[in-house]
C-alpha cells in the first residue's frame, strides 16, 4: 500500500481510512476483518466502521462464514463502476441547478425589489441564524440535509433547537438526504413532517425557506451560509420546495 495510491483516492473524495481500509482489502482479497485490521494496523472499531462506508458505497460485499463475517472487493471495475454511478449523480444535481435557475431568472424578469443579500461563514453564523431568524415565522421549509450537517453542529444543537422551536408552536417542513433517515424519523412530530430524496442523492447544500428569507448553507468543514432577503425569490423557492414535495419519499 503506498502513499501515492492513498492519496489518489482521497483526491476522488474517499476519506483516508476509506482509502487505506478499500486498498488493503483489495491487496489482501477475501478475508474477514482481522486481517485488515492486521494489514492497516488500526483499531477494530475504525476498520468495522470504514468498511460498513464500503459496503454503503457499493464497493464491496460480505457474506457470514462459520459465523464470521468475510469480506470482498465486488469486482475488478468497482472504482469505475462506482464514478460511473457518482457521474449520473452529478448531472441529476445538475438538472436540478438547472430548473432552479429557471425558477429564478423567472423573477428577475419582473419589477426589481430592494434585496438584500449577505454571506457569512462558520459554526457560529449558522447557529446565529437557526435560533433567530428561523424563529420568527410561523414556519419554514427545508430544502435538502445532508449528514454533515449533523455532525458539523452535533446532535445536541438540533435537539435543542428542535425543543425551542416547537415551543414556539413553529411548524416545519423538510425533504432530507436519505442517508439520515435515522435522524429524521426520531425528529418527525406533530410540528415536524419529513419526506426523504430518493435514494443516492445527496445533496450538500441545505436550502432555508421562510417568508421574504432563503438561506443556502454549504456544510463544508467550515459552512458558509448565503442569506438573500428578497419576498419574490423566497416565493419562487417556496414553489419549487412544493413540487419536490409531492415527489418525495416518506
Amino acid at each position: 500500500m503506498t502513499t501515492m495510491e492513498i492519496e489518489n483516492l482521497v483526491e476522488l473524495g474517499f476519506n483516508k481510512n476509506e482509502a487505506i481500509v478499500l486498498l488493503a482489502l483489495l491487496k489482501v482479497g477475501k478475508s474477514d476483518a482481522n486481517q485488515i485490521i492486521k494489514a492497516t494496523k488500526f483499531h477494530k472499531n475504525i476498520v468495522y466502521d470504514n468498511l460498513e462506508k464500503l459496503i454503503d458505497k457499493g464497493l464491496i460485499t460480505f457474506i457470514k462464514e462459520k459465523g464470521r463475517k468475510v469480506f470482498s472487493p465486488k469486482h475488478s471495475d468497482i472504482l469505475k463502476n462506482y464514478f460511473q454511478k457518482k457521474e449520473k449523480e452529478l448531472n441529476k444535481k445538475s438538472q436540478l441547478a438547472k430548473e432552479i435557475s429557471k425558477e429564478i431568472i423567472k423573477f428577475e424578469k419582473l419589477t426589481p425589489q430592494k434585496q438584500d443579500a449577505s454571506i457569512s461563514r462558520g459554526i457560529k453564523a449558522i447557529k446565529s441564524f437557526y435560533l433567530n431568524d428561523a424563529l420568527k415565522e410561523k414556519e419554514y421549509y427545508i430544502l435538502g440535509a445532508p449528514k454533515e450537517g449533523i455532525e458539523i453542529m452535533g446532535e445536541h444543537f438540533w435537539k435543542n433547537h428542535r425543543r425551542k422551536r416547537e415551543g414556539e408552536k413553529i411548524k416545519v417542513k423538510m425533504i432530507f438526504n436519505p442517508s439520515i433517515r435515522s435522524h429524521g424519523e426520531t425528529a418527525n412530530t406533530k410540528f415536524n413532517k419529513i419526506k426523504y430524496f430518493e435514494k443516492d442523492f445527496e445533496p450538500l447544500t441545505e436550502t432555508h425557506i421562510q417568508k421574504g428569507i432563503i438561506a443556502i448553507i454549504v456544510w463544508t468543514d467550515e459552512p458558509l451560509l448565503f442569506k438573500i432577503e428578497n419576498e419574490q425569490v423566497a416565493d419562487s423557492y417556496k414553489k419549487y420546495f412544493d413540487k419536490l414535495w409531492k415527489q418525495a419519499k416518506q
